[in-house]
This record gives C-alpha cells, sequence and structure tokens, in this order.
C-alpha cells in the first residue's frame, strides 16, 4: 500500500493539482494531510484522486 503526505497546502492550487497529480500517476491508495489548507475550496482539489 502506498501512502501519500502533504502539509501546508495553504491555496496554493497549482501545487495541490501538482500533488495529486504525483499521487495519482504513482497509485498512492491513501492520502494523509496534516494541515495548514487556508480555504475550505482548495481541499476540493483532492476529489480528484483516483
Amino acid at each position: 500500500m502506498k501512502i501519500g503526505i502533504i502539509s501546508d497546502t495553504h491555496d496554493n492550487l497549482p501545487k495541490i493539482k501538482k500533488a495529486v497529480g504525483i499521487f495519482n500517476r504513482e497509485k498512492v491508495e491513501l492520502v494523509l494531510h496534516a494541515g495548514d489548507f487556508v480555504s475550505p475550496f482548495t481541499f476540493l482539489e483532492f476529489k480528484n484522486l483516483n
């Protein structure tokens, strides 16, 4: 099982999209977000995880 860990994303949508792409490419099964996302709309980008 591959686990992805991310933190301190704040409102940086380009970096979040890049991380989601890496997680999908690497077939990560579980992603843990260790905090510091600022606006709820940024969290919606994680809906694109496969």
